[in-house]
């Protein structure tokens, strides 16, 4: 339950910047606790991402099926097949959508919990004092559309790099901010 308090311009009540640009980062207060509760959206970009791929998914392969299909077939045939093609085209389209908007990061004293899922919620928590390292990284596409994926790391022996990565938030604009953000979870005080 947390009330509208969202902190826009360039510095917060606690000095650090704020990302409340793009709706990326909100500051919001809790009634059950007195910790602050940061929380992190991502940017608008990621879901324009994903509906890029959606786009690359349906022209390679879902186009020269439909077209092989009217081709080879009659259409009392290839008709039946091209209107399931556009149901399952535009479900897939709505859940894209639904899926950017249920992804959230909530960052407190300690923790990071991120929150996801349409159908099927998922909810994994991490231990602020499990992250040992902060990574930045950005593909092809992310760089096109501007923003980056910040990886939460552990040290791990067993893994070939000797980390492992914790927990993967997408669409970032600005990783440094969110690494500040990362950095006060891990001393265990969270400055927005």
């Amino acid at each position: 339950m947390t009330t509208g308090s969202s902190i826009s311009g360039g510095k917060n009540k606690a000095g650090s910047p704020d990302m409340n640009n793009s709706g990326n980062m909100t500051i919001t207060d809790t009634h059950e606790n007195d910790n602050s509760l940061f929380i992190f959206l991502p940017s608008p970009r990621l879901k324009l991402l994903y509906l890029t791929y959606l786009f690359f998914v349906v022209w390679i392969f879902v186009m020269p099926c439909l077209m092989a299909v009217s081709i080879l077939f009659p259409p009392s045939v290839s008709l039946p097949v091209s209107v399931a093609a556009l149901v399952v085209v535009l479900l897939a389209l709505t859940w894209t959508r639904k899926y950017y908007h249920s992804i959230r990061y909530h960052f407190t004293a300690g923790q990071i919990t991120r929150y996801s899922g349409v159908l099927f919620k998922k909810k994994i928590s991490i231990p602020c004092d499990q992250v040992h390292r902060v990574s930045t990284r950005r593909g092809p596409f992310q760089r096109i559309f501007g923003f980056a994926t910040v990886d939460l790391l552990t040290a791990d022996p067993t893994a070939s790099s000797g980390s492992l990565i914790l927990l993967s938030i997408n669409g970032v604009e600005k990783p440094d901010a969110l690494e500040q953000m990362i950095d006060s979870c891990r001393t265990g005080k969270v400055t927005g």
